[in-house]
């Protein structure tokens, strides 16, 4: 016989595994539609109004790709919050509850990050004072670093947290596929920093900027190239935390099928 909920609680009904994939369908679909509109509508020019097609630019921080993709990773922090109450409901080992917890504070960071360029302002902030009145010649490379300073500040962080992000779900999920999906994620999040840091190259004289040559070879500009590895750069980082996502909402529905919140005395 299975017992009522109390006069205070509410129970909400978890997820299905096709509601899940079916989430993810739209997820990619959205997705693919950003790169669509930026194509189409944005380079284009399928509209004339700049405004407009700004807000269809896939690799600014003001267009509604990047709303999606706030929004999303702010799910999957609430996604990760749900399975850390749902891990001390269940009184699981502390480095269980300890590391859903630092997934959700993790995804919520990552969300404000997005949001407001956190890490490209604090590395704009680190090249300016290191180089000083220098900084404000345009060049990115600060010593033997010939990329943005972001990466040079906050790619040991994040690294740190991908490395962890794989121990701690490996450990964690009891699906292959879900394991596979996270390895999956991060291998894209990872190529994402791959171009970002070739983009971030602009001198043909560093044998690393090799998008300069490239842009030659496909004979278009520079600025062109790097604005579709952008496009493609921010699709990858959208897909992945999608990904992400789905493999949580899995994990949550195996563990916890029925959500129920108590609010009251307890008797």
């Amino acid at each position: 016989m299975k017992k009522k909920p109390g006069a205070n609680a509410v129970v909400i009904a978890g997820l299905s595994y096709r509601a899940i994939t079916i989430l993810f369908f739209c997820l990619l679909g959205a997705e693919l539609f950003f790169v669509w509109a930026d194509h189409v509508i944005n380079v284009g020019r399928l509209i004339d109004q700049g405004p407009i097609r700004r807000f269809f630019n896939i690799t600014r921080e003001d267009a509604v790709a990047s709303w999606f993709a706030v929004m999303q990773t702010w799910m999957l922090g609430l996604t990760a919050g749900l399975l850390y109450l749902v891990s001390r409901g269940r009184q699981d080992e502390r480095w269980q509850r300890v590391g859903w917890a630092i997934l959700c504070l993790f995804f919520f960071y990552m969300a404000m990050d997005d949001g407001a360029e956190f890490h490209e302002r604090i590395g704009s902030t680190v090249k300016a004072l290191i180089l000083g009145d220098s900084a404000a010649d345009g060049s990115r490379a600060i010593g033997i670093f010939p990329s943005y300073t972001w990466q040079l500040v906050f790619l040991p962080i994040f690294g740190a947290f991908g490395l962890f992000l794989l121990w701690f779900l490996n450990r964690t999920l009891t699906s292959s596929t879900d394991k596979l999906f996270v390895l999956a994620a991060i291998g894209l999040l990872v190529l994402a920093v791959i171009a970002d840091f070739f983009e971030g190259i602009d001198n043909p004289r560093n044998p690393l900027d090799v998008y300069t040559s490239l842009a030659g070879d496909w004979d278009v500009s520079r600025r062109a190239f790097v604005h579709y590895s952008k496009a493609v750069e921010e699709f990858f980082e959208m897909l992945s935390m999608s990904v992400l996502w789905v493999v949580l909402l899995r994990h949550l529905v195996s563990t916890a099928p029925v959500i129920e919140i108590r609010s009251g005395k307890r008797r």
